[in-house]
Formats: structure tokens, C-alpha cells, sequence
């Protein structure tokens, strides 16, 4: 008999890291990553609706302008994947935000070869996750 772990994995949709969710409010951040080659095609959803078909595991990514976008961005924290992309805040809040369930904190404040690294390792963290939950 399957475990409820191995029937909630078979039903979950798989995560697609080829295409990631970009939360923007105001749309500078957006507009950031797209100029930099992350190697992975962001779009915004519109809603909250555009991500209840997602994985658990999806990356999703959330422009934070202010402490409270960091706070208010819990629920997508614990829900999915979620890299913090802060925009004018500085490097100050990310030990708050991984606290509150982020896999990665990226400070856009930092040049685009910075950005690119963080990001990345934020997407190699995200992966080693998935493989671990999925050898338990």
C-alpha cells in the first residue's frame, strides 16, 4: 500500500525550474532579472490562482520592496520554493526572510555576476532539497 507521502508525491504537479514565478508588485524586479541571463524564463502571475496549479517544489520568486513584503511573503514561503529578491533593502534582511522559509535571498543592490551566483546556488539548494524528499 502506498504511504500518503508517495500517493501526495504522485499527485503533486511536477516543478518546472525552466519557467519560475516572479511575485512583483511593482515590476522593477522583474525587469532586473529579465536583463540579466539567469538561464531560466520568469513570468508574473497574476494571482494567486496562477499558482494553485503549481508544485510544492516550484521555485517562485518574490520581489520585496519593504520588511512587511518580506513578512507578508510567509505564506508563499511555506508553501513553495521561495528566493527573496530584494529590492533596495540590502543584505539586512536575508537571514530574516531564510527564517521565515526562504531557500535563497538575493540583493539586487549587488552586480549582475553576483546576482547570477546567488541565484544560482539558491536553485542548486532548491534541487538537492527535491532529491532528498524524494530518497526519504
Amino acid at each position: 500500500m502506498a504511504s500518503s507521502t508517495q500517493v501526495a508525491a504522485a499527485t503533486d504537479p511536477l516543478a518546472d525550474d525552466g519557467s519560475i514565478p516572479l511575485i512583483d508588485v511593482q515590476g522593477q524586479g522583474f525587469d532586473l532579472l529579465r536583463s540579466i541571463d539567469l538561464g531560466h524564463s520568469l513570468w508574473r502571475p497574476n494571482g494567486a490562482t496562477d499558482l494553485d496549479q503549481l508544485s510544492s517544489r516550484q521555485i517562485v520568486v518574490v520581489a520585496a520592496y519593504s520588511a512587511e513584503d518580506i513578512e507578508s511573503s510567509r505564506p508563499l514561503m511555506q508553501r513553495f520554493m521561495t528566493i527573496v529578491l530584494a529590492m533596495g533593502l540590502g543584505p539586512q534582511y536575508g537571514s530574516r526572510a531564510l527564517t521565515l522559509g526562504a531557500v535563497g535571498y538575493v540583493d539586487a543592490g549587488t552586480d549582475e555576476g553576483a546576482i547570477r551566483g546567488v541565484f544560482s546556488d539558491a536553485v542548486a539548494r532548491v534541487r538537492i532539497r527535491r532529491l532528498r524528499e524524494a530518497a526519504a
